[in-house]
């Protein structure tokens, strides 16, 4: 593929691309066998779209993310994935964010990652944490299943 071919000039092997496959599924907490998955989605032309959700968090996964050398966090965004929405990291606020999540998950169903960063609160009215009205639990099982998970409490992998 282009992107193997893109790889290998920067001095990256298959292995090493795969060994990078298998370190996201574990991150990503999903087992193993989705490294394979991850590969092909990576290899495809079509970068993968994430939906990258923060709750109840202090933001060191996005600050880990933002610190990262090789390869660099511009190289993830520009050439390798479409981060579609991440409040710390997308220039648009308030209803043009909420916009784009609502887009995201109507236009991409089944076919972008969701990813928690934080706590999810599950209390009775789960008012602990909301945005726009709504919430963190009502927002995570709407994007994880529009992710093609299906929302039950053990599916939803917070980071």
């Amino acid at each position: 593929s282009n992107l193997m071919q893109d790889l290998e000039r920067q001095g990256v092997s298959r292995r090493e691309f795969l060994a990078f496959c298998a370190s996201m599924a574990a991150i990503l907490g999903m087992p193993k066998a989705a490294s394979a998955a991850i590969a092909k989605a990576v290899e495809s032309e079509k970068r993968p779209i994430l939906v990258w959700l923060e709750f109840q968090d202090c933001a060191g996964n996005t600050e880990s993310f933002l610190r990262s050398g090789h390869p660099t966090v511009a190289q993830i965004l520009l050439d390798t994935i479409s981060l579609n929405y991440h409040e710390t990291l997308m220039v648009a606020a308030g209803d043009q964010a909420e916009a784009a999540l609502e887009d995201t998950v109507a236009k991409h169903k089944g076919e972008y990652i969701a990813l928690v960063e934080g706590s999810i609160p599950g209390d009775i009215d789960s008012g602990y944490c909301t945005i726009g009205g709504r919430s963190a639990l009502d927002i995570a099982r709407e994007v994880w299943r529009g992710s093609g998970g299906d929302g039950r409490r053990g599916h939803l992998r917070n980071l």
